[in-house]
């Protein structure tokens, strides 16, 4: 019986996941970063909306539509991992770590670095098999920009 359901989901996650479009999966983990804090800043916004823009080579409005989006999508997520699964099957090793590197943009754009950001920033890069090294490379070159 348990297999059985577990069939049945598993055939569901593997729809979604089909159906998810790399730039939603994208901008739902940079909202998720934004959002660990409890306080989704108008910097951080900003901050998502140029991410955004640049990556998908998207206008202010299109940015902002999937910013929408996400920000619905991520509201209604259960687990991250949906949108993980998406990034590893279209990002290769350096694009994952360009990724990261726009999460710590993020979670700096309101000016101070909150426990919860890091640790989900932490956890995204496990989950999309980033080394310990390449988390904080991309943390320290985020930093030196800024």
């Amino acid at each position: 019986m348990f297999r059985a359901l577990s069939k049945i989901f598993e055939g569901i996650v593997q729809e979604q996941e089909q159906a998810m479009e790399p730039s939603l999966a994208l901008a739902v983990l940079l909202v998720e970063v934004a959002s660990a804090d409890t306080d989704f800043d108008p910097a951080e916004q900003v901050t998502i909306g140029k991410i955004l823009a640049a990556t998908f080579n998207l206008s202010q409005v299109e940015s902002q539509e999937l910013l929408t989006q996400a920000t619905g999508e991520q509201q209604d997520s259960i687990s991250i991992q949906t949108y993980t699964s998406v990034l590893i099957k279209h990002l290769d090793r350096p694009h994952r770590i360009e990724f990261i590197q726009a999460m710590w943009q993020v979670a700096y754009a309101d000016g101070e670095l909150d426990g919860h950001e890091e640790f989900i920033i932490r956890k995204i890069a496990d989950l999309i098999y980033l080394s310990h090294s390449d988390y904080i490379k991309a943390k320290l070159e985020v930093q030196a920009a800024n």
